[in-house]
């Protein structure tokens, strides 16, 4: 008997049913040797009990005839693949003996395939350079070095940003890089709340709970943070993988990479973590981009996103990622006395951007004065509310504007403490005539927006 192939494998694999004949038919058994089967079933019949004959003709339902495979090529191309001289001669032998049907011309030569070496056995000229080699004998060949042209390979921006996004976490803030599967593990997931989102399935998949591609690097990374919470008290890990987000057009799975960040700890609060891993995402912008990203609060897209701490990260007017804490539920299977931070930013979108250009500026020769404020912010005002008050003024008379400290009243709001410094590249600057005015229509500006001053 000869059964499809294919079939077999798909129905043994859907029933998780693995049996003797079920491993021999999904082989792709050469359907030609059923015949012949058939005549050694019948001589060893025959031997038994010579009085045994055939009564009726032989009846075969031959389904499909696989085609003749030939397969050509020449010495040279032999010699090439072996860096040894092999003679036409003793190529020919070898073939013959294993069964090929050799034609040979000169140095030429056009091999037809047996029957039982066709079926997803020899199928290109290279298979034929393995059966006259294992039969030449490895031992026999010479060793020597092989003579190769190599050609130096340009880095591409992908290759070149990738690997400067892993040095920045490796060194710069002592993350641990992970390695992960592209399918979302379901009886991870299950540990930590988290339900498997629909996606592509993998088909003949033989753990169930593995047959779903992951849309998000983050609850695998949450998953391995699970599993090594208990070797140290803070960590982070990351990893540059894949995601698939649904089909193209064509049918084909629609794969994205992605750069996935978690922090851990144990002995820092969440808001502590969250800005931690704010710094990280401006320093690989910074560092890279040589620009600044900007963060947004966004309406969370998953169900293990916390629902009110989860921001966009965009840069250039383009979205290219997320930074989130994990929903209460969630956090309290990961770890109750824990916090945990998780970024997602899309490798495609930031190796397409280009570098912003760096410009670099004579340091005054005049003394700067320096002007703190601390504001109050009240009623949802922000920084970047503040922020728009003293643009004007920079970069003259304003150089630069940094946050020095931030404090939380009991009381509610947030203070906020900014360093203003005025400085000028042809004059010193006199307090009162330049430095007092601005910073009183910069007093008045954040008074008419409701931001006062502590």
């Amino acid at each position: 008997a000869n059964f499809d192939a294919v079939s077999v494998r798909k129905t043994s694999s859907r029933l998780g049913l693995r049996t003797d004949a079920s491993i021999r038919y999904e082989k792709t058994l050469d359907p030609e040797l059923t015949v012949v089967a058939v005549g050694r079933f019948v001589k060893l019949l025959r031997e038994i009990d010579p009085g045994a004959f055939i009564s009726s003709k032989l009846t075969d339902c031959y389904v499909k005839h696989y085609p003749d495979r030939v397969i050509r090529f020449d010495k040279s191309y032999v010699d090439r693949y072996t860096g040894i001289d092999i003679s036409s001669d003793r190529i020919e032998e070898t073939l013959s003996l294993l069964g090929f049907d050799v034609k040979k011309e000169k140095d030429s030569f056009e091999v037809k395939v047996p029957s039982w070496r066709a079926t997803k056995d020899v199928t290109i000229p290279a298979d034929i350079i393995e059966e006259i080699t294992r039969i030449y004998g490895y031992d026999n060949f010479e060793i020597k070095t092989t003579d190769s042209l190599l050609k130096p390979v340009l880095a591409s921006r992908t290759r070149t940003d990738s690997y400067a996004v892993k040095n920045i976490l490796v060194q710069r803030f002592g993350l641990h890089e992970v390695h992960s599967y592209i399918w979302q593990d379901g009886r991870k997931y299950s540990k930590l709340g988290i339900d498997v989102a629909e996606n592509v399935r993998i088909l003949n998949m033989t753990t169930p709970e593995n047959g779903t591609l992951r849309r998000s690097m983050i609850p695998t990374m949450l998953s391995f943070v699970n599993e090594n919470k208990g070797f140290a008290q803070d960590f982070g890990i990351f990893e540059a993988g894949r995601i698939v987000n649904g089909t193209k057009d064509d049918g084909t799975c629609d794969e994205q990479r992605k750069l996935g960040i978690s922090l851990f700890s144990k002995t820092c609060d969440e808001k502590t973590l969250f800005f931690r891993m704010t710094d990280i995402v401006r320093t690989l912008f910074l560092e890279i981009k040589n620009g600044e990203p900007v963060f947004n609060h966004i309406t969370p897209e998953y169900s293990w996103q916390h629902p009110k701490n989860t921001v966009s990260v965009n840069f250039g007017g383009v979205n290219v990622g997320t930074i989130c804490t994990l929903h209460p539920s969630v956090l309290s299977k990961l770890d109750k006395n824990g916090a945990s931070v998780s970024a997602e930013i899309s490798l495609d979108a930031f190796c397409s951007i280009e570098e912003k250009d760096l410009h670099y500026s004579e340091p005054s020769r005049f003394p700067s004065i320096d002007i703190d404020l601390s504001l109050l912010l009240n009623n949802g005002k922000t920084y970047f509310d503040a922020s728009e008050t003293w643009i004007e003024f920079v970069p003259y008379p304003i150089s630069s504007v940094k946050v020095i400290d931030t404090f939380e009243p009991v009381t509610g709001g947030k203070s906020v403490t900014v360093r203003l410094t005025f400085s000028s590249d042809e004059r010193t600057l006199s307090m009162e005539e330049d430095v007092q005015p601005v910073t009183e229509k910069i007093i008045k500006s954040l008074s008419d927006i409701g931001i006062s001053i502590r």
